[in-house]
């Protein structure tokens, strides 16, 4: 199997080279008024990209600042992020960029980083300590669409952790799992016997963090993006509770998700300040009819930290 999936971590390798000289190789003599921030990894998924999208996109709504958020039109990152109440565009990124130039205060990508024709995009690469040094790195071999070498164009690399973990106080951008709830705003009980069903990326994340207040007595571990509507309606005839991702439920019908026994845990995201105390900017410090002024808030909110792991 080793030598099967090296051969083909050769051949995604070898056709994303040949994607970034041509398809999305970038456009030369486009120019863009409209900022464009965007949140990117080298992980194949399950980094954290959308739910730190939401988290910034927050953090410059609540200062007066327009922003559009532009994903992929397969997957559920787009249905969540609509539920979530931000302005939402599917389809190809740089078109997109084009189309909305101008619409609004601040565009951003929600992954993407492999696009070349985003180059006027201020990138923020999340890591969680991935190697992304050679072939062995990448899918299906190990777990990276591309390597650090292949992005000279990240401006701003941010470590990542879940809560409990050790790296946690030196992470720059720490994720919290919120208590689950049902729709009636019930909260879980500690302790409680419980089913878990996922469609994610580096699920194993999700399943540690129940463990820590819950006895998990089933585990169904779907792929990313998978509608595990099913799954929960099979799980809900054990009688226990189902705890899933506010991911995943963004695709449930409204009549599962008003189940009682359907509990949804959601992602809080805190983002530590280790190089900064200005972490604030306020409304009165935009002048919004000036890109450039903009463009500064925006990388400023993101906390612009330069440097990157050694390659």
């Amino acid at each position: 199997m080793k030598p099967f999936s090296l051969f083909a971590a050769a051949l995604w390798r070898f056709g994303y080279l040949i994607d970034s000289k041509t398809r999305l190789a970038q456009k030369k003599g486009t120019k863009f008024n409209t900022p464009l921030l965007g949140i990117g990894s080298l992980l194949a998924g399950g980094a954290g990209k959308t739910p730190y999208t939401a988290f910034l996109a927050g953090k410059l709504k609540t200062q007066g600042i327009s922003v559009g958020i532009l994903c992929k039109n397969t997957g559920d990152e787009n249905l969540w992020l609509k539920k979530k109440g931000f302005e939402v565009f599917t389809g190809n990124r740089f078109e997109l960029c084009k189309k909305l130039d101008g619409k609004f205060d601040v565009l951003i990508s929600d992954d993407g980083l492999e696009d070349r024709r985003l180059s006027h995009a201020f990138w923020i690469c999340l890591t969680w300590d991935e190697s992304a040094k050679n072939l062995r790195d990448i899918i299906p071999y190990g777990n990276c669409r591309s390597l650090w070498k292949d992005h000279p164009e990240i401006a701003c690399v941010k470590k990542c952790a879940m809560e409990w973990e050790k790296n946690a106080k030196s992470a720059d951008i720490v994720f919290y799992m919120k208590p689950p709830l049902n729709a009636s705003g019930e909260i879980l009980p500690q302790n409680s016997k419980i089913a878990t069903i996922t469609g994610i990326a580096r699920s194993h994340r999700f399943f540690e963090g129940l463990q820590k207040n819950y006895s998990i007595a089933k585990k169904i571990d779907c792929p990313d993006h998978f509608n595990i509507q099913k799954k929960i309606e099979q799980a809900l005839k054990l009688g226990l509770p189902v705890v899933i991702t506010e991911k995943n439920a963004s695709r449930l019908s409204q009549s599962v998700l008003e189940s009682r026994n359907v509990f949804v845990c959601e992602l809080e995201v805190k983002q530590l300040c280790h190089h900064r105390s200005d972490n604030q900017i306020h409304q009165s410090d935009v002048q919004k009819d000036n890109p450039t002024q903009v463009h500064n808030v925006v990388v400023a909110e993101a906390w612009q930290s330069p440097a990157k792991p050694n390659p």
